[in-house]
């Protein structure tokens, strides 16, 4: 069984370790208890640092954080995270630690939410600390800690965004951008989502004389699923990175009665993981077809869209030549020691929210972790990694508004 390590000073003496467990021990399941007791420990957390911190609450109990540094006239740069993590769920047998405290084992730290995102917040926290304190910034710093992400940012990004409280020049979202190893890719773009259900109606009967009977909905919804998961939708090729759609049937699926009961009704939800470019009209047509030859006609069907945000989610991308995207393989390639492929991220993240409704172009995922072990159990975030965040954070935010503020040669323009 691992054991609570040591913690383990960064340059500076500020340990992103330490604040990172801080901030595991802080339940902010959503659905759940919500993010209003970790937006007050951050805001405190934050003045410990030095650092001007306010709640934003668009909706009443669900807080966003902003940290706001404002060093004179010049470009801003957003550094974004999210305070609330996936539910636990069914799956706490499988923990091997309490997913409450931070349990250090090698280079891997194990909680909920260490590397979605409670790692990379803190990251976040105190390379903006060490912003502050050089002598020579100028322009703007800005932390958004956003509320509500992975419930679809309805009171976090898109309430902040629909309210003009976030402008920037560009953002970050410092999501965790490991899959098979860390810091895999510079995300620059991320999927969208559309979410769906299909109900299949026939007519319940005794399963004694299921030959007489039209087909049974639950088998029928059987068919519908293979052939759902075998769609490969249309979509425009995305320039500068490669992105693909998927398509993940039977999410949720329901139905039957009882032994000795033949099925009159089944339901299957679905969701596709959109790329930039993709229209609902087109799914939408591409969906009806396939379930049109899969399911008999003695049955009946409805394709419902889900009516609130992941009905339909849009993607998200910033240009893979805009200066925040160099900035941050300039930044890679002085903490990491390389430049990072561009690529689109498997899930959404508040990208989608700031670029469309807020105009901010973002780099939806360059943080931290591993999306791969989030969201279930045992999520672990490596040690190296947190103090390799902070330092790219700083020098990533010195990087962009530096170079947005240098003198162009009018000899280079247009």
């Amino acid at each position: 069984m691992p054991q609570a390590g040591p913690t383990v000073q960064s340059s500076e003496g500020l340990d992103v370790l330490e604040l990172t467990g801080e901030l595991v021990a802080i339940d902010s399941q959503n659905p759940g208890v919500g993010e209003a007791e970790i937006a007050r420990r951050v805001v405190a957390i934050a003045a410990d640092l030095g650092l001007p911190a306010r709640i934003v609450e668009l909706h009443p109990g669900r807080p966003n954080v902003l940290v706001e540094l404002d060093a004179g006239p010049g470009p801003a740069l957003a550094l974004c995270g999210h305070l609330d993590t996936k539910p636990i769920g069914d799956a706490r047998p499988a923990w091997h630690t309490d997913p409450f405290e931070l349990t250090v084992d090698g280079d891997l730290a194990y909680g909920l939410g260490s590397s979605d995102m409670k790692g990379p917040v803190a990251a976040l926290l105190l390379a903006a600390a060490r912003w502050a304190r050089a002598a020579d910034r100028r322009g703007r710093l800005v932390l958004v800690l956003t509320a509500d992400e992975e419930a679809g940012s309805v009171w976090g990004a898109e309430a902040l965004a629909a309210a003009g409280t976030v402008a920037a020049d560009a953002m970050v979202i410092a999501e965790p951008s490991g899959l098979r190893a860390p810091w895999e890719a510079l995300f620059v773009g991320s999927r969208g989502i559309c979410c769906f259900e299909v109900e299949i109606r026939g007519r319940q009967g005794h399963s004694g004389l299921s030959e007489l009977l039209p087909p049974s909905a639950t088998v029928a919804a059987a068919d519908a699923i293979r052939a759902l998961a075998a769609l490969r939708p249309s979509h425009p090729e995305v320039r500068g990175y490669r992105a693909e759609p998927t398509v993940n049937a039977a999410v949720e699926l329901s139905g039957g009665v009882f032994y000795g009961v033949h099925p009159g009704i089944a339901t299957i939800g679905c969701e596709v993981r959109t790329v930039d470019g993709m229209e609902r009209d087109t799914l939408e047509a591409e969906l009806r077809g396939v379930l049109a030859d899969a399911l008999p006609d003695e049955l009946t069907w409805e394709l419902r869209f889900r009516a609130d945000r992941l009905g339909w989610m849009p993607p998200s991308r910033a240009q893979p030549d805009h200066p925040v995207v160099e900035a941050a393989q300039r930044a890679c390639a002085a903490v990491l020691g390389r430049r990072l492929p561009l690529a689109a991220y498997p899930g959404g993240t508040d990208a989608t929210a700031f670029s469309r409704a807020a105009g901010i172009p973002c780099i939806a995922s360059l943080g931290p972790g591993f999306i791969t072990c989030a969201h279930g159990p045992n999520e672990y975030v490596p040690v190296g990694g947190l103090h390799q965040a902070v330092d790219l954070y700083e020098a990533l935010a010195s990087d962009f508004i530096d170079e947005m503020l240098r003198p162009r040669d009018p000899g280079q323009e247009g």
